[in-house]
């Protein structure tokens, strides 16, 4: 069986991430932006963990998780940019198993999910799937200079990563420095483009690169070489079997 979670956050991008991230990882993933739909939930989906968001202006994540604990033990994950130690306190306090700070790594966040899970007993944890694309068929076109597989360079993201810890950046301070959300950059270092709109990803792109003085015409020229061999094959396919079906027919006749 696997896993449920739900996801409790107002913002509706952090949404995306979360059920991209774990939902890759092969949990089965229901999201709501507001405490009034939370709490309804709850009930109609009894979920195995919840992943809930501090800061949201109908009912805070505490008071929140205080709701949650008077009908359910749950295990509960908060996820917040308060970093202090008393907002952590607070959250445990109140009944939270764990607290992760934004921004926060994929590797993080899905290691921090299975431990709790682990400990609770509540639910296996995810069912193995197939590596991921970086765009879904239903999703937004990815960027243009997505990192492709290649044994001469690293890829676009872990460059990009490499060189902002290099930096001593955080993703918040190249967010700020660059004017772009830090899930942008985030979506950009682990290359998960499908979710973001593909014209704020190239300015997101633009100005991240420039910040930390990547130069992306490697990637840019790659990309395209790539591209053309891509059409390349299709072209070849599509003449092989129009002369496959041209045999065929004359042997018919």
């Amino acid at each position: 069986m696997t896993a449920t979670i739900l996801v409790i956050d107002d913002e509706p991008l952090i949404g995306q991430l979360l059920r991209y991230q774990l939902g890759g990882a092969g949990y089965s993933v229901k999201a709501c932006q507001s405490a009034h739909a939370a709490l309804i939930q709850m009930v109609d989906t009894q979920p195995d963990l919840v992943l809930l968001d501090v800061m949201m202006p109908e009912m805070s994540g505490y008071d929140l998780c205080r709701e949650i604990r008077r009908f359910s033990q749950v295990p509960v994950i908060m996820l917040t940019a308060k970093h202090a130690d008393e907002d952590v306190v607070a959250g445990l306090s109140l009944g939270a198993d764990d607290y992760i700070t934004k921004p926060f790594s994929e590797a993080q966040l899905l290691a921090r999910v299975e431990a709790v899970l682990r400990r609770s007993g509540r639910a296996p944890v995810a069912r193995p799937r197939p590596a991921r694309q970086l765009a879904r068929a239903d999703g937004p076109t990815p960027c243009p200079v997505a990192a492709l597989p290649c044994p001469s360079r690293p890829r676009l993201g872990a460059h990009l990563s490499a060189v902002r810890h290099d930096q001593g950046l955080s993703l918040h301070d190249a967010g700020s420095a660059c004017g772009v959300r830090w899930e942008f950059l985030q979506a950009i270092e682990q290359e998960q483009f499908s979710y973001v709109p593909r014209e704020q990803l190239r300015i997101a792109l633009r100005s991240y690169s420039d910040l930390l003085g990547v130069d992306l015409g490697p990637y840019r020229r790659q990309s395209q070489v790539r591209g053309r061999s891509l059409r390349s094959t299709l072209a070849l396919a599509a003449t092989l079997t129009l002369l496959v079906t041209l045999s065929l027919a004359l042997m018919v006749i």
